[in-house]
């Protein structure tokens, strides 16, 4: 096994001991990268991957502890081990505090205990990021859940630089789900909500946000230039989900859809509630259909027109049999 190191240390003399140090241990080669500040660790981290960045907090543009921060924000992904002149107990704890994994004072430093320490940083730093990601799936989806698709809106929300600038929120509901939990079990309704899952993500493009906002319903967050296209989508994702599922495929499945613009100054709630309102009204259309709110009003989505009377694609829809 190569563990491919960052070594952040303005020193050459010093960078080359602990570099040979880490080569003679016998569970790991180590392929070691110096760079002599801060900055140029940044820009090699942006150009490269590694397995571990052993940080040096006396460097010349340091910054201190705020050093892991920053390297943290450029790739968390990273794990951190602080090897310090500074043997004080409170930089230790405020590094930790930071996001590094580990920190050793270079007094006590022995090759040994270095090479623990290296694999021990990485391994926990795996352990963190799988456990950040699993409070972040949906157990019987695979798909992100609805703390996932928080930060998602999130993050495509600050990016938007002006008041003109959007991306759609599309608000996607199984009809009559809870029939089919009813009248087929639960185990049949887990199945529907995986196909429709899987039919959702091969109608979204790989740069789109898919995930199970909870229950039957399902969120999806797209880039759009205007609300022509935002219409057009939602009617792409409901028309993937109209099928049948079950014994002689008796269980006719159709989804409502309600999509809106997100701007700057919304939030997850206020972009959600509208894209809510949207949805109902499908439902109250009748169900296998979309809806869109443009701020104002709702709208239904049914031929291609221009807005805001009806823009879409038109749906042939399996109509269900099952009841209310």
């Amino acid at each position: 096994m190569t563990i491919n190191i960052l070594h952040v240390e303005d020193r050459k003399e010093e960078a080359e001991f602990i570099q040979m140090m880490l080569g003679r241990s016998p569970d790991f080669d180590v392929l070691v990268t110096q760079a002599e500040s801060l900055a140029t660790a940044l820009s090699e981290l942006a150009i490269a991957n590694f397995d571990l960045v052993l940080l040096d907090l006396g460097l010349p543009d340091n910054v201190g502890v705020e050093a892991v921060e920053m390297i943290r924000d450029h790739s968390p992904s990273v794990p951190i081990f602080i090897l310090s002149g500074d043997e004080r107990q409170a930089t230790a704890l405020a590094a930790i505090q930071a996001g590094a994994q580990d920190y050793l004072p270079k007094q006590h430093m022995v090759g040994q205990v270095l090479a623990r320490m290296t694999q021990l940083s990485i391994a926990r730093q795996k352990r963190l990021r799988q456990a950040e990601e699993d409070s972040l799936t949906d157990g019987l989806t695979k798909l992100g859940n609805r703390r996932a698709s928080d930060i998602a809106f999130e993050q495509r929300r600050m990016k938007l630089g002006n008041d003109h600038a959007m991306f759609g929120l599309v608000v996607i509901d199984i009809d009559r789900f809870k029939a089919i939990n009813d009248l087929y079990g639960h185990d049949e309704g887990d199945q529907v909500i995986q196909r429709v899952a899987s039919y959702l993500s091969h109608a979204s493009d790989g740069h789109w946000d898919l995930h199970r906002h909870g229950g039957e319903e399902f969120t999806v967050l797209f880039p759009v230039e205007d609300l022509e296209e935002l219409s057009t989508i939602a009617s792409r994702l409901q028309a993937s989900c109209s099928f049948s599922h079950g014994p002689q495929d008796l269980i006719k499945i159709s989804v409502s859809c309600g999509v809106t613009a997100v701007y700057s100054d919304d939030s997850f709630r206020t972009a959600f509630k509208r894209a809510d309102a949207a949805l109902y009204a499908s439902k109250g259309r009748g169900r296998c259909c979309s809806s869109v709110h443009d701020g104002q009003s709702i709208h239904p989505i049914l031929i291609h027109t221009d807005f805001p009377s009806s823009i879409a694609i038109h749906v042939p829809c399996v109509k269900t049999s099952i009841p209310n």
